[in-house]
C-alpha cells in the first residue's frame, strides 16, 4: 500500500447553515469576511478557539476569585470564653481555698456567660491540683484558686515539678485572711500560754494538723515551735476539712487552720481558739488574740491569701479579661459580706504589684524555713 493510500482525507472546511447564522448574526464582528467563504471558514474555526479560549479565562478568573476570598482574613475568633471553664481548688472540699473558690466561681459564671466548674484535687499540700493547671494548656479554660501554699512555699520545703512564679500565669488577688491555732474542746489547756507548758514539759506528745505538708498552715505552726522552743509533732492532711473532722473528734490535740474554714467550730463550741496569725486581732473575731501578743511571738505575721491563676503563657487578652472580671466581682457587696463571713477580706491586687507581692512574699517565707530550720519530714 502505497504512503499516499495512509494520508488523511482533505479537512472539510465548508460551513454548515448554523455556523454561518452564528457568525453572521451571533458575531456581527465577523459579518465582513461572510463575502469570503476561505476566510470566513478560517475566522470561523478561529472563532470557535477564541470563545473556548474566553470559556477558559471566565473560568480561571472565578476560581482567582474564589481563591482569593478563601484565602483573605480569617473569620473573626469567638470572644473568650465560649465553653465552660475548670476551676481547680487544690485542696478538700470545705477548706478556704474551696469556700473562697465557690463563691468567686458563681459570680464569674455571671460575668463571663459560661459555667464555671469547680475540681478539688487535694494532695501534697496543693502541689497536685497546682500541676494540674501547670499542666494544662494555656486556653483560659483551666484555672487555680491559688494560695502561697502550693504556688510558693512548698517549692521552698521540698523539690516539686513546676516553679510557681514561673509555671503560672498570675492573674489577680482574691482576698487575704488569718490563720488560727485551734484544739480539741477537753484539751486541758485553756489558753495559748498552757498549750506551749504543756507541750514544754512533755515533748513530742502534742501532736498539731495541719491542711498538708508545705502549707501556709504548716509553716504557721513550725515557727511558733521554732519561736517558743517547743516539741510538737506534726500532721499533714488534704485539707482543712479533714483536719478540723479530726480536731473536733479528738484524734489531733491541735490544729492550724484558716479562721475561714474552723470559725464555724469555733463558734459552735466544737474547737477552742488559741490565736491568730495576724498581726493584730480582727473585727469579725475580736475574742480571739493574735500570736504576736505572746512572749517570744512578738512581730509575728502570715496570713493566708487566694488569687487567681492559670497556666504559663496565657494570653493577654484573657487575663485582661479575667482580671476585669475579678475587679468588678471584688466591688460586689454581696462577695464582701459573704467573705468577711468567713474571716477573708477582699483585697485588689495584679499585674506589676501582684507579681512585686508574689516575689516579697518568697522571701519572707525562704526566711521564715531558714531561720526555723522548717524542713518536711
Amino acid at each position: 500500500m502505497s504512503v499516499a493510500a495512509h494520508r488523511r482525507p482533505p479537512r472539510d472546511f465548508r460551513l454548515s447553515e448554523s455556523m454561518v447564522f452564528h457568525n453572521m448574526i451571533l458575531d456581527p464582528a465577523r459579518r465582513a469576511t461572510s463575502a469570503h467563504p476561505k476566510r470566513h471558514a478560517y475566522h470561523a474555526g478561529h472563532s470557535t478557539l477564541g470563545r473556548m479560549t474566553m470559556r477558559g479565562f471566565a473560568m480561571t478568573a472565578a476560581l482567582a476569585l474564589l481563591a482569593a476570598i478563601g484565602s483573605g482574613p480569617s473569620p473573626a475568633k469567638a470572644e473568650y470564653p465560649e465553653r465552660p471553664i475548670r476551676l481547680v481548688v487544690p485542696y478538700a472540699a470545705g477548706g478556704s481555698s474551696d469556700i473562697v473558690g465557690r463563691l468567686f466561681a458563681e459570680r464569674l459564671e455571671k460575668k463571663l456567660g459560661q459555667p464555671v466548674v469547680i475540681e478539688n484535687a487535694g494532695g501534697a499540700g496543693g502541689a497536685v491540683g497546682a500541676q494540674r493547671v501547670v499542666a494544662a494548656e494555656a486556653d483560659g479554660y483551666t484555672l487555680l484558686i491559688g494560695s502561697g501554699s502550693e504556688i510558693l512555699i512548698r517549692k521552698l520545703l521540698q523539690p516539686t515539678p513546676y516553679d510557681g512564679l514561673k509555671d503560672l500565669s498570675s492573674i489577680a488577688m482574691i482576698g487575704t485572711g488569718p490563720m488560727v491555732l485551734v484544739g480539741k474542746p477537753l484539751l486541758s489547756a485553756a489558753a495559748l500560754p498552757d498549750v506551749l507548758a504543756l507541750a514544754k514539759a512533755k515533748p513530742d506528745t502534742l501532736s498539731y494538723g495541719s491542711a498538708g505538708a508545705g502549707t501556709f498552715m504548716h509553716l504557721v505552726g513550725e515557727a511558733v515551735k521554732s519561736h517558743t522552743s517547743t516539741q510538737i509533732r506534726h500532721v499533714a492532711y488534704r485539707g482543712a476539712a479533714p483536719l478540723m473532722t479530726d480536731v473536733i473528734a479528738g484524734h489531733v490535740e491541735l490544729g492550724v487552720a484558716s479562721l475561714a474554714s474552723a470559725l464555724p467550730f469555733i463558734k459552735g463550741g466544737q474547737a477552742r481558739a488559741y490565736a491568730i496569725s495576724s498581726s493584730s486581732r480582727v473585727a469579725f473575731a475580736p475574742d480571739i488574740p493574735a500570736l504576736a501578743e505572746f512572749p517570744g511571738l512578738g512581730g509575728f505575721e502570715l496570713d493566708l491569701w487566694i488569687g487567681l491563676f492559670g497556666p504559663a503563657k496565657l494570653p493577654a487578652a484573657i487575663v485582661d479579661r479575667l482580671r476585669t472580671a475579678t475587679d468588678q466581682i471584688l466591688d460586689d457587696p454581696g462577695l464582701k459580706a459573704k467573705l468577711s463571713d468567713q474571716a477573708i477580706v477582699t483585697r485588689k491586687l495584679s499585674g506589676p504589684d501582684l507579681a512585686t507581692f508574689l516575689l516579697d512574699a518568697n522571701e519572707k517565707y525562704r526566711t521564715i524555713i531558714r531561720d526555723g530550720a522548717i524542713r518536711i519530714e
